[in-house]
């Protein structure tokens, strides 16, 4: 009887048989299914110092949740949360907040809630929005801890957690202008100031004797006042809207009007009356004084 000798070739060919069906278990099985996901939508906002961003902490590609715990963490030197809480959102209802609470000194969230029968199990969406304020320029994490998801029974469904950050963005627009007095050559000490709807922006400028100023908007697509004055002249006005971070204003030339003596913010009789009481006086005059 003869002897059969498996040669390298036979060792390859059960290799890739055993490759062929495990392959073909591969495929009968289907694609691997993704695991639902705790997430920042969106995952990366930009806003500007002083502005505020909604951030929403969402669940996808899940169903049957009833109840949701999670700590999350921020930089508290770049975004602060507005009324230290979040806005509970519908998936979990919040039907029994357990927790909600926002440290703006450590950075640190706490936020757990659970729906009460009969409200039935809900399949996915906004868990609750942080409402974060830029206080600087920078980029804050925001980046989850320990998180928990459960269904009616209690059992916990198993998930995967997705980070974001919220970058903080320092808006400037230059507003330049040139002032000048009616009647005097040198417009030094005309104070120039910038305003929102809030107050003072930026100022006041004091202007030197070219006239000219520098003043700096921080914030993209907002109305300012842009305001001159100098004692015994009318002050002068401009309304600005600025447009876009690096965006340059150009006021021009204004010449503040003489002749407001009492400061009043109109030239009327009265302060031709003060003028003409004095007319034809010199300075300085004699300074009378004691009993």
């Amino acid at each position: 009887m003869k002897k059969v000798a498996f040669g390298r070739s036979t060792a390859f060919l059960t290799l890739l048989l055993v490759l062929l069906f495990c392959l073909a278990v591969v495929l009968m099985a289907g694609p691997a299914q993704a695991l639902p996901l705790l997430w920042l939508d969106p995952t990366a906002p930009v806003s500007n110092v002083g502005n505020v961003v909604d951030v929403d902490i969402t669940l996808s590609d899940v169903t049957n949740v009833y109840s949701a715990e999670m700590y999350l963490t921020y930089d508290p030197a770049v975004v602060k949360v507005i009324g230290d809480q979040l806005t509970p959102g519908a998936c979990p209802a919040a039907d029994f907040v357990v927790t909600n609470t926002a440290d703006n000194t450590t950075g640190d969230i706490a936020y757990a809630v659970s729906q009460i029968s009969p409200t039935p199990a809900c399949n996915g969406g906004v868990v609750a929005t942080i409402t974060f304020e830029c206080i600087a320029e920078g980029v804050s994490n925001v980046t989850f801890g320990s998180t928990i998801v459960a269904d009616p029974d209690g059992l916990p469904i198993v998930h995967d957690t997705q980070d974001g950050t919220v970058e903080c963005q320092q808006v400037t627009v230059d507003i330049r202008g040139q002032v000048g007095l009616q009647s005097w050559p040198d417009p030094s000490g005309v104070a120039v100031s910038l305003f929102d709807s809030n107050g003072l922006v930026d100022g006041p400028f004091i202007v030197g004797p070219d006239g000219k100023f520098l003043l700096q908007a921080n914030n993209e697509f907002e109305i300012y006042s842009v305001l001159a004055e100098y004692p015994r002249y009318l002050s002068a006005e401009a309304t600005v809207i600025t447009v876009e971070p690096g965006f340059v204003v150009n006021l021009g030339l204004v010449t503040l009007r003489a002749g407001d003596i009492n400061g009043d913010g109109v030239i009327n009789i009265l302060d031709l009356t003060a003028v003409a009481g004095n007319f034809n006086k010199t300075s300085p005059q004699i300074w009378v004084w004691g009993p």
